[in-house]
């Protein structure tokens, strides 16, 4: 029996936020089809940050047009059901854009994906080189998981 999902308590969303896994990340083209991106992020203060080179069309799409999306999710093998358990977070905004002054947002999503002896060079190599922030404070946010 396939049940409806359930709305995701705020510590269950805070915990799935924090997971080292890619949020798929849509901008708009200029004829408004949407271009998914996965890129990393850090969830802060209520709003999503992510930072990428200034170079990257998903960074030309939102210049024109700030609208965005989200989606981090997460999905467990199947149980003896079949249903295979799943918890996401959608959510919907206008981007904000701003230069990584310092690569301080760079070196924190990286302190989050990359442990161990080699996170200290990967963030050095990421922040080299100047980075957008790209800052999604929700609009709309849906929060919901497999029973």
């Amino acid at each position: 029996m396939i049940r409806p999902p359930r709305r995701l308590s705020h510590d269950e969303i805070e915990a799935l936020l924090a997971l080292d896994v890619p949020a798929r990340f849509a901008t708009l083209d200029a004829d408004g089809f949407p271009h998914v991106t996965p890129l990393w992020f850090v969830w802060d203060d209520g709003a999503f940050h992510l930072t990428s080179y200034s170079d990257r069309p998903h960074l030309r799409r939102l210049t024109d047009d700030p609208r965005a999306g989200l989606c981090v999710d997460i999905e467990q093998p199947a149980r003896e059901d079949g249903e295979r358990p799943n918890l996401q977070v959608r959510a919907t905004g206008t981007a904000e854009l701003f230069p990584d002054e310092g690569g301080a947002w760079t070196q924190r999503i990286d302190e989050k994906y990359v442990r161990g002896p080699a996170g200290a060079p990967h963030a050095s190599a990421r922040t080299a080189h100047p980075r957008v922030v790209i800052r999604l404070r929700p609009d709309r946010m849906l929060a919901v998981g497999s029973v």
